[in-house]
């Protein structure tokens, strides 16, 4: 690979300071720093951008296939009622019907849908929808003709009153995507994805609950074009989990994922106590503590990090509970939603990175009735940071938006809603630090050595018309994969690849 300088208006470290307005990489690695006239005949390749150049930012816990489809089907989000839900699938086009976003804590008819309710309008067509959390999904008739999922997940699937409503959770959710989409496409859709992740300004992803069909379409596309525009850390779950040991630059496994337990929007996170909102429940434990001490010490014996979901405080204390057993020397919580001080402290003692997504904090605008009291011990990223816990920043996109600046404005608390909590607030250059190297660590993969403007680490780089560090934003110009323009393989990408 030739030597490539990178030039913008400036160069910014994740600190915000300025430390030249161009960056000399080599091979893919950053060779130096500094002003432009010293690098004169040292570089035969100039990608010269009118825009702040800094630290790639790495989103380190989405779900790839999940939101390629989602441009593919309908959007449910900011419905109103089930009526409307209805009214937005009859004049879907394609053989299978597929939506995500829909709240049921917004209907005006104060219940969970069912697939009675949507049957009428998808008719012969399966049809499969799934909730805002990705934690439940509704199936009509016909599609639970066709899956079956009482066969493989008897006790995910909803009865009432000795019927089967439609409604599946957790790994029956995932079980009856899978079997309805087995016959489609994969690579617009991940191509697809791939692009609007570029044009986001990101250079990095952590895909989790990553199938082996999504992997090796991402594998396939890197060795066809020779790059990704976006570089993928893949985190099969560990129920399903598949093998390669190949190390790959642009995508590679870098984990295994685990659920402890489910949502708080559906009520399936697992809680010290009671839910306020519905005191018969606390919520359901997906994962005891012996399988996660399984998982983190395979996942450690093969370089790997077992990243375990864990919304609830319950659910918390069994992640704890294993790690203290297995020890691993590193293994990541996703989402950490509700945590206590000592348990901040344990996961700091035992070095887990915390994965978390700031965004959830305006979804969950029904949070303090379903917390009560314990609202303050809900998001609290400036007390991980302050114990010196190891922050990284996501969406969990196509939960929530993949949008940067719809991330940092919900991590410096400006955001509204009742999670929002001003004591919990980061600064830009805290949000930025646990956006670009913290995600890029707690990834690991093809990122691991990302996120970070010095000598030896690679040449991922954001780059922003404006200077985030004065004006909270960043505003998406360009981004560059191992001194590569991603941009251009986007473009590749979609002429070869994406459909739509």
């Amino acid at each position: 690979m030739k030597s490539v300088l990178i030039t913008g208006l400036a160069v910014l470290n994740s600190e915000g300071d300025i430390v030249g307005d161009s960056i000399l990489a080599y091979s893919g690695f950053i060779e130096s720093l500094g002003p432009k006239s010293r690098f004169a005949g040292k570089y035969s390749v100039e990608l010269k951008y009118d825009g702040y150049i800094m630290p790639g930012f790495v989103d380190a816990h989405l779900h790839l296939e999940g939101l390629g489809l989602s441009f593919e089907g309908v959007d449910l989000r900011g419905l109103d009622s089930i009526e409307s839900l209805k009214q937005k699938l009859r004049n879907f086009k394609g053989p299978i019907v597929y939506g995500r976003g829909w709240d049921q804590e917004a209907f005006r008819e104060a219940r969970w849908p069912t697939r009675w309710d949507i049957d009428e309008a998808t008719g012969e067509k399966p049809a499969i929808l799934v909730r805002v959390c990705g934690h439940a999904a509704l199936l009509n008739t016909r599609a639970l003709e066709l899956v079956k999922p009482w066969e493989a997940y008897p006790k995910l699937v909803e009865v009432k009153e000795g019927k089967i409503t439609g409604i599946v959770y957790e790994d029956a959710v995932a079980y009856s995507l899978e079997k309805l989409l087995e016959n489609t496409r994969l690579e617009p859709v991940i191509a697809g994805a791939l692009e609007k992740l570029q044009s986001a300004g990101l250079v990095g992803v952590s895909t989790m609950s990553c199938t082996r069909r999504e992997y090796e379409v991402l594998k396939r596309i890197a060795a066809e074009i020779g790059a990704l525009p976006v570089k993928v850390s893949c985190y099969p779950d560990y129920s399903r989990k598949f093998s390669d040991n190949s190390e790959g630059e642009w995508v590679s496994i870098a984990g295994y994922k685990l659920y402890a337990d489910g949502s708080l929007g559906a009520r399936t996170a697992f809680l010290r106590e009671p839910y306020s909102d519905n005191p018969q429940t606390r919520g359901i434990l997906l994962e005891n503590k012996e399988t996660m001490k399984r998982a983190m010490r395979e996942a450690e014996g093969k370089g790997l990090k077992a990243a375990i979901h864990a919304i609830g405080d319950a659910a918390l204390d069994e992640v704890i509970r294993a790690a203290e057993e297995a020890r691993p020397l590193e293994f990541r919580v996703e989402h950490a939603s509700v945590s206590w001080d000592d348990q901040i402290e344990s996961l700091t003692m035992l070095g887990a990175y915390i994965v978390v997504q700031p965004r959830f904090r305006v979804s969950d605008w029904w949070i303090d009735k379903r917390l009560g009291p314990r609202l303050k011990q809900a998001y609290r990223f400036k007390s991980f940071l302050k114990s010196g816990a190891k922050l990284a920043l996501s969406s969990d996109s196509p939960v929530e938006p993949f949008d940067i600046n719809e991330t940092i404005a919900s991590a410096l608390s400006r955001c509204g809603q009742p999670a929002c909590l001003k004591e919990e607030a980061l600064d830009i250059r805290e949000a930025v630090r646990a956006y670009t190297r913290g995600s890029a660590i707690a990834s690991g993969g093809p990122l691991k050595f990302s996120g970070l403007l010095e000598r030896g680490f690679k040449a991922d780089l954001t780059i922003s018309r404006s200077n985030p560090f004065e004006e909270f934003k960043v505003k998406p110009l360009g981004t560059i994969v191992s001194g590569l323009d991603s941009a251009t393989l986007a473009k590749y990408l979609k002429q070869h690849y994406y459909i739509g």
